[in-house]
């Protein structure tokens, strides 16, 4: 397809309704590669798409901030009773607390220094590791994972019987299969 300035105004259009370069290829029905090409080789084209990138961003923001301090909003139940020939309309405005994913997303994108994921939340522990952590919290005899000792038995003394382990229940899937019927 050949690119027509008119495709600017409708890039903006759709970006600043959130719109994907996939979904800009899709609309113009291109290869997402013709998009990229007409925002390298069309300065309209491509101010086009950022400003319009630019706003759906900036929406997105506000909708983000909203949920993360917190917000009202108006809406409208409607109600029905069984003799009314018209419905009954009652405004009323819905409380959206503060969400803490939402606040802690919004500071680590606006102070990234400050409130980054520690090394700790980002390093995930190996089977090994996780195992060493296991074995060490049972070994430990302060610990609430230890296993339990009998009245006055030494702490060392592991010659306490251990229980059988009991095997777990064998489910057998039946297949029913339905007569054929020549």
């Amino acid at each position: 397809m050949i690119y027509e300035p008119a495709f600017a105004d409708q890039a903006r259009h759709l970006c600043r309704l959130g719109a994907t370069d996939e979904e800009l290829a899709e609309h113009f029905e291109v290869c997402v590669r013709t998009i990229y090409r007409w925002r390298n080789t069309h300065e309209e084209f491509a101010e086009a798409v950022v400003a319009g990138k630019e706003h759906a961003d900036s929406r997105v923001e506000r909708a983000l901030y909203s949920r993360a301090v917190g917000c009202s909003v108006e809406r409208v139940k409607i109600f029905k009773h069984a003799g009314d020939p018209d419905p009954v309309y009652a405004p009323y405005r819905l409380h959206l607390p503060p969400d803490a994913n939402a606040a802690l997303q919004w500071l680590r994108v606006r102070q990234p220094k400050k409130w980054r994921a520690t090394e700790e939340e980002k390093d995930d522990p190996g089977v090994i590791a996780m195992f060493e952590k296991a074995i060490a919290r049972v070994s430990d005899p302060n610990s609430p994972f230890a296993r339990s000792r009998p009245a006055g038995a030494p702490p060392g003394n592991d010659s306490a019987p251990v229980p059988a382990p009991v095997p777990a229940p064998v489910y057998v899937k039946a297949h029913l299969r339905a007569p054929r019927h020549g």
